[in-house]
């Protein structure tokens, strides 16, 4: 078990961008655990903010997003080429994999998959008679590869580089392998054209009550 999990979020008037910036204030993953112990009580002095704890029970419904995954096989083992990266893929499905046939619950697939990557988990959850919530992403092509290619330009992991899509024709490609996939259990699909579904309370209410029936 992992946990609990805390969250926090802050407001910051324009006024403290100055104040954070002098601190040193930046990504996380740029600062040491002693900066972020040095300026933490700083900024908690003078910045609002709001903080959640999240215990066991809630954090530990299994949640599986390959993406993640892969990142975090991706920082321990590094690949360089595209065969490698490939191999990294199969790693990081064969440990979703076990964490399900282990998990024996409830299970929230947050990510677009493959059909026979579907095939191979449907199969593992009716055997464990594991409850499933799929969460499927997908959008207008066009938009979503204008997004793909500007992320490439940004922080994107390393991991998600290693495929050229800058044509447009094998992105679409792949995204209609990915939408010919057929999910199972409860399914949600979501538009992500803009990111007014991050503000959706209706897509949260339906992800709510499925936790809520399910405990």
């Amino acid at each position: 078990y992992y946990g609990p999990i805390c969250v926090a979020a802050t407001y910051v008037n324009e006024s403290d961008i100055k104040f954070l910036i002098e601190l040193g204030v930046k990504d996380s993953k740029q600062l040491s655990d002693e900066k972020i112990l040095e300026i933490a009580p700083q900024i908690i002095n003078k910045i609002k903010y709001t903080q959640l704890s999240v215990d066991n029970d809630k954090y530990n419904l299994l949640v599986i997003n390959k993406d993640n995954l892969k990142e975090i096989l991706g920082n321990n083992i590094y690949v360089e080429t595209r065969e490698e990266n490939k191999r990294l893929s199969v790693i990081s499905f064969e440990i979703m994999k076990y964490l399900v046939l282990k998990n024996k619950d409830v299970l929230v697939l947050e990510s677009n998959f493959k059909d026979y990557e579907l095939r191979e988990l449907e199969t593992i959850c009716n055997e464990t008679h594991t409850k499933v919530l799929s969460i499927f992403f997908d959008g207008n092509s066009n938009i979503l590869h204008k997004r793909f290619l500007e992320r490439l330009n940004m922080n994107r992991h390393y991991v998600h580089k290693s495929q050229d899509f800058s044509n447009i024709n094998d992105f679409i490609n792949t995204l209609d392998e990915l939408r010919s996939a057929k999910y199972f259990g409860n399914i949600i699909k979501v538009n992500c054209d803009d990111f007014s579904y991050q503000e959706n309370s209706e897509l949260f209410i339906k992800i709510e009550e499925f936790l809520q029936n399910n405990k």
